[in-house]
């Protein structure tokens, strides 16, 4: 069984600590791989050296050659996409043909930056006619990286690629989880050519040292971050004493409003994947379906009849639609809110484990209605694929619950109304905001939240100029001093 390596200073070397960690296959609890288990002081060699780095080589100043690796990178990555989706799926659940998508994000996601790493541009500006003002874009430095065990191959590039694409070094800690998939694809990353060594560093280990060192530590300037709200806030803390900069995509609790003349053969699917792809572990998962009062009974029939058609299994099955969840301690909270939604609400369908897959850590799609606007479920991210369906009578009444809890990551809207979309979505006060459509994203558009779901964007030219500080160079071009 393989055991996956730090990469630090261009190297595939283990743990000072000589201990490993077990990725799991979530579904069947079978161990698939090892990691290593690091300690701080793994995580302060790859600082140091990817800070040494940064400084000592060209990476900086030569955009051709940080454009040419990302796109090599590409190709390889493309070269054993199927290979990396299986791993993807025995990591971490999720059906082969969400895999698939994924791992395509990561090889369309490298191409664009390796485009974008030859466009970090600045601008001049003439304050008077004595005076020339050169503003120029500069890499930040060393810039430190957490993943998700949700996206585990996707959101590691989406960190990565843009600080590399701006000229910075980077350090990595992936989720202890996932770190199979994500290692994985730092392997094939040591196969391009012209990354000077130090400049990727990735190192795998508990949050609490190797993530914590990371985040406090002087010589990283930027933290970028994908995860939930607390772990958002603690970041948050820790790294004001070093004043970083962040970048924080965190919780969302994401509102479907669905009005009386939404094209109904649209908007039944559409919110159905909005709270079930990835097994409803998307921090921008549409779970609070919020649906006119005039068409809420046969929207909920609609949406049971369908969600009962799909098949709950193993990702590996060609025919599964929803696989299994992350981990044990993942299916107990999501159990636990579904008991809390028996008690406060009507379950309509789901409501616990599928008969006959025990063994693994799956969650039938629930979807619960009746319950009140403060109640937990509600309000707090469950990461599971639970539903909750709100009813609203008016326009003026849809928006203040669809802005009801303290996330604003994402939304969306169902009319044929053109006019109240448009008022709508302006009023939504999330991140993105969909209409007649759920879940759709692009590497070339910026992605972040409002609220308690994040500071910052990520994907498109915003992500890597967030990588970047601005820096006034003034030149005083008239004859004389005076």
């Amino acid at each position: 069984m393989k055991t996956y390596l730090n990469y630090i200073n261009g190297e595939l070397v283990a743990a000072s600590t000589g201990k490993t960690m077990s990725c799991i296959n979530p579904a069947n609890g079978d161990v698939i791989a090892y990691a290593q288990e690091s300690d701080a002081s793994d995580m302060e060699k790859a600082i140091a050296v990817a800070n040494e780095a940064f400084h000592a080589t060209n990476w900086r100043y030569n955009s051709a050659l940080r454009s040419t690796a990302l796109m090599q990178y590409a190709n390889l990555v493309e070269a054993r996409k199927d290979e990396l989706a299986e791993l993807l799926t025995l990591n971490n659940g999720k059906t082969i043909g969400e895999s698939h998508a994924e791992i395509g994000s990561c090889i369309d996601g490298l191409r664009y930056y390796s485009g974008l790493a030859r466009n970090v541009f600045g601008k001049s500006v003439v304050p008077s006619e004595d005076s020339l003002a050169v503003l120029v874009r500069e890499p930040i430095g060393v810039i430190g990286v957490i993943s998700p065990f949700n996206w585990p191959a996707w959101l590691m590039i989406r960190g990565m690629v843009p600080a590399l694409a701006a000229g910075n070094a980077v350090v990595v800690k992936p989720a202890s989880v996932t770190a199979a998939i994500s290692m994985a694809l730092i392997e094939i990353l040591t196969q391009v050519d012209g990354i000077p060594k130090g400049i990727v560093n990735v190192v795998t280990g508990p949050g609490g040292s190797v993530g914590e060192t990371l985040v406090s530590h002087p010589d990283v300037g930027l933290i970028n971050f994908t995860g939930d709200e607390r772990t958002g806030i603690n970041i948050s803390e820790s790294s004001a004493k070093t004043l970083k900069k962040l970048s924080l995509e965190l919780g969302g609790k994401s509102p479907n409003v669905v009005f009386d003349d939404a094209d109904l053969s649209k908007a039944v699917p559409g919110a159905i994947w909005a709270f079930l792809f990835t097994s409803g572990q998307l921090c921008m998962a549409g779970t609070r379906l919020i649906v006119q009062d005039t068409i809420h009974d046969e929207f909920v029939g609609l949406l049971k009849a369908e969600i009962e058609k799909l098949k709950v299994g193993n990702g590996m099955d060609p025919g599964t639609h929803i696989g299994p969840l992350i981990s044990k301690p993942q299916l107990d909270k999501v159990l636990k809110y579904i008991s809390i939604g028996k008690a406060e609400g009507t379950v309509v369908t789901g409501g616990g484990q599928p008969a006959g897959l025990e063994k693994g850590f799956y969650v039938a799609p629930t979807v619960i209605t009746g319950l009140k606007e403060d109640s937990a479920l509600v309000q707090e991210e469950i990461f599971g694929p639970v539903l909750v369906v709100q009813k609203f009578s008016t326009e003026e009444e849809a928006i203040r619950l669809a802005n009801g809890t303290r996330f604003g990551l994402a939304g969306a809207v169902w009319t044929l109304d053109v006019n109240r979309a448009v008022r709508v979505a302006r009023e939504i006060k999330a991140g993105t905001v969909w209409v007649n459509t759920f879940n759709k994203f692009y590497t070339e558009v910026e992605f972040g939240g409002y609220k308690a779901s994040g500071i910052g964007r990520t994907h498109g030219e915003e992500a890597m100029l967030e990588c970047t500080e601005i820096k006034h160079i003034n030149f005083d071009i008239k004859p004389t001093y005076f």
